[in-house]
């Protein structure tokens, strides 16, 4: 039990950074593009999850190992895209409510809970 809280605090801390990333880019991103807030929201999501992944991979679960590593990301970044359908839905949703910042937070907390249990028993599982 003691391990999947480790585990599970240092996701949360990969994650927090990663959605700093993905706050940071979004802002930057709809700033040099006001375009669609939901393409850009994807786009930023994306970028994030490239340092959710090596943080999770080689901090969170510690997983060194090579072999297989290319099944292990497609799971992986299947279970993130699935968190990325949450994460929309969320923002899409979150946004009518609150300030898009917000909304942005909101909906990586969503997907966060999703995407742990996928890397924790699905991606990285020992």
């Amino acid at each position: 039990m003691q391990l999947v809280i480790f585990q599970a605090t240092k996701h949360l801390i990969v994650g927090a950074f990663a959605t700093l990333v993905d706050l940071f880019l979004f802002e930057f991103l709809f700033f040099l593009f006001p375009v669609s807030s939901l393409m850009i929201k994807g786009v930023s999501f994306l970028f994030s999850t490239i340092i959710k992944y090596g943080g999770n991979k080689y901090w969170a679960f510690l997983q060194h190992e090579r072999e297989d590593w290319h099944k292990e990301v497609m799971v992986f970044f299947v279970i993130t895209l699935v968190g990325l359908a949450i994460d929309l839905i969320a923002f899409h949703y979150c946004a009518k409510v609150v300030d898009r910042r917000l909304a942005v937070v909101l909906a990586a907390a969503a997907a966060a809970a999703v995407n742990f249990t996928g890397y924790k028993f699905v991606v990285f599982k020992k």
